[in-house]
């Protein structure tokens, strides 16, 4: 069992949930976690990091995903009914303790997707040391589809928007602890986590 399914299953049995599903993912989107509450099908996403780093200093934010864009923050938001929760655990490497749970909405989430995965997507990222910098879709729409569409060739079109679509996406943006702990609501056990969703649900 890898590390992540460990942290996985770990918060999963915590919280009394279900496994969303028992075989191996392909490349459509499924959240982690399932259950029901009150006769009502609840689905979760899990994300987890630790207290240190390996060098000891403090891990001060989260992985998300790989290849994030906005097609995969609408699955999140019409996928993920009962929540998004985000675990710390003790030390650096994953011993089975957590120091604490925050469960957010999407809603919730939403300010950060924006600056971390929407507006870069969609309006390209500025130059840096190791990089010359990415346009936007946008940025592509605005000045260079046009172009593309002017040359005829519908299917080299398309092979192109889904190779800029590819470059714009981002490899698993980290979101900032501090914003998880400040938007979020700490989590103990099961029961906060169905008063969460009661408060929440609509």
């Amino acid at each position: 069992m890898s590390q992540d399914n460990s942290r996985e299953e770990a918060v999963i049995d915590h919280f009394g949930l279900e496994q969303y599903s028992c075989v191996n993912r392909s490349n459509k989107y499924e959240p982690d976690a399932k259950t029901i509450i009150d006769k009502r099908n609840y689905t979760f996403e899990l994300k987890s990091k630790p207290e240190l780093k390996p060098n000891g200093k403090r891990k001060t934010d989260v992985s998300t995903a790989r290849g994030f864009n906005p097609k995969k923050a609408k699955e999140w938001k019409k996928k993920v009914s009962g929540g998004f929760i985000f675990s710390e655990y003790e030390g650096a490497q994953f011993n089975g303790i957590f120091n604490a749970h925050y469960a957010l909405t999407y809603e919730q989430l939403h300010p950060i997707i924006e600056e971390k995965v929407i507006n870069p997507f969609n309006h390209g990222r500025p130059r840096t040391k190791k990089s010359v910098g990415y346009i936007g879709m946008k940025e592509y729409e605005r000045w260079f589809k046009p172009l593309a569409l002017a040359t005829g060739n519908h299917s080299l079109r398309l092979k192109l928007e889904h190779t800029l679509e590819a470059g714009a996406s981002l490899n698993d943006p980290k979101f900032p602890w501090k914003f998880i702990k400040e938007n979020g609501t700490l989590i103990k056990n099961r029961k906060d986590l169905e008063a969460f969703i009661k408060a929440n649900r609509s």
